[in-house]
C-alpha cells in the first residue's frame, strides 16, 4: 500500500508537471495567434520539439505566405497611387508642348517634365530600397562601421547644397564610436536624417549633429531649428509615403527616407526617435545603436 500510494502521488506530480509543460506551450502560440491577428510584428516564441512545435512552425510559415500576398499588393495599390500625379503633369506637359508656344514657356514645360520623371526614378528606387530591406529578417555578420566617419562622408556630400543655401553645421566634439552593420545601409540611414534637417531648415539656419555613448551604446543627435513637427503628424513620420511640405519650396517628398531610416534602424537592432525640440520648433532626430 505505501509503493502503491507513492507511485500514486509520482504519477499526479509527473502529470502535472506535463500538463504544465504543454499548456504553457499552447499558452505560447495562442498569444502568437492573437498578435499576428492584431497586426504585431512579433517572432514566434520557443516552443518544445513535439507537436506542438510543428505546429508554431507551421503557423509561421503560414504568416510569411500571407504576409508577402498582403505586402505586394500594398506595394502595388500605393506604387500605384503615388504615380498618378507625375504621370499625370508630364501626360499634361506633353500636349501643351504640341502646341505654339514662346520659348521660355516651353523650357518651363520641359523643365516639369525633366523634374517629374526624376521623381518617378527617385520614388522606384527608394522603393527597391525599401523592399529588399523589409525582406530581410536578419542582418548578415556585420563589419565595424564608424559613425564619425560616415557622418563626415554624408556631410561632405552635401556641402553644395549646404552652401546653396547658407546653411552651417555644427558638429559637436567628437566622440569616437565604431559599431557593427552594414555600412551601405547605415549612410543611407544618415544621410536621410541630414537631409531631413537641411530640408526643413530655413535659409541661414542650422544644423547641429553630435555623436555620444553611453551604457554600451552610441547616440547619434541631428537637430534643426525648422518649424517643427506639426501634432496630427507625430505619430505618421516613420508611415510609408507621408510627407510634409518643405519650409522653402512648399513641395513634398517621397515619403520613404524616414520609413527607410527606420527599417534600417530595425535590422540592426537600433532605436530611431524623431521629436520637437520645443512645443513648435524645431527637431532633434537621435539614433541610437550598440557599441562593438
Amino acid at each position: 500500500m505505501a509503493v502503491g500510494g507513492v507511485a500514486a502521488a509520482a504519477a499526479i506530480v509527473l502529470s502535472l508537471l506535463a500538463s504544465l509543460w504543454i499548456t504553457r506551450s499552447i499558452r505560447r502560440l495562442t498569444a502568437y495567434a492573437n498578435d499576428v491577428r492584431a497586426g504585431r510584428s512579433v517572432d514566434l516564441p520557443i516552443l518544445d520539439k513535439s507537436e506542438i512545435g510543428t505546429m508554431g512552425q507551421a503557423f509561421e510559415r503560414m504568416r510569411i505566405a500571407l504576409e508577402g500576398r498582403e505586402y505586394i499588393e500594398q506595394y502595388v495599390q500605393t506604387l500605384t497611387h503615388e504615380l498618378k500625379s507625375p504621370l499625370s503633369a508630364i501626360r499634361g506637359a506633353a500636349e501643351l508642348l504640341g502646341e505654339k508656344m514662346e520659348a521660355q514657356q516651353r523650357r518651363r514645360f520641359l523643365g516639369n517634365i525633366t523634374n517629374e520623371a526624376a521623381r518617378i526614378q527617385d520614388l522606384v528606387d527608394r522603393m527597391l530600397e525599401l523592399a529588399a530591406l523589409e525582406s530581410r529578417s536578419i542582418l548578415p555578420v556585420g563589419e565595424p562601421v564608424s559613425l564619425n566617419t560616415l557622418v563626415k562622408a554624408v556631410l561632405e556630400s552635401k556641402q553644395p547644397l549646404l552652401s546653396q543655401r547658407d546653411l552651417t553645421v555644427d558638429l559637436s566634439p567628437e566622440t569616437e564610436a565604431v559599431v557593427s552593420g552594414d555600412k551601405f545601409l547605415l549612410r543611407q540611414a544618415i544621410s536621410n536624417l541630414i537631409q531631413n534637417a537641411i530640408d526643413f531648415s530655413p535659409d541661414s539656419g542650422a544644423v547641429a549633429i553630435s555623436i555620444t555613448t553611453a551604457n554600451e551604446r552610441a547616440h547619434l543627435t541631428v537637430t534643426d531649428d525648422g518649424p517643427g513637427i506639426p501634432e496630427f503628424a507625430g505619430e505618421k513620420v516613420f508611415e510609408k509615403f507621408f510627407s510634409l511640405q518643405r519650409p522653402g519650396t512648399g513641395k513634398k517628398s517621397t515619403g520613404l527616407g524616414l520609413n527607410l531610416v527606420r527599417e534600417v534602424t530595425k535590422l540592426h537592432g537600433g532605436e530611431i526617435t524623431l521629436a520637437n525640440r520645443t512645443a513648435h520648433s524645431g527637431v532633434r532626430a537621435i539614433l541610437s545603436l550598440k557599441l562593438v
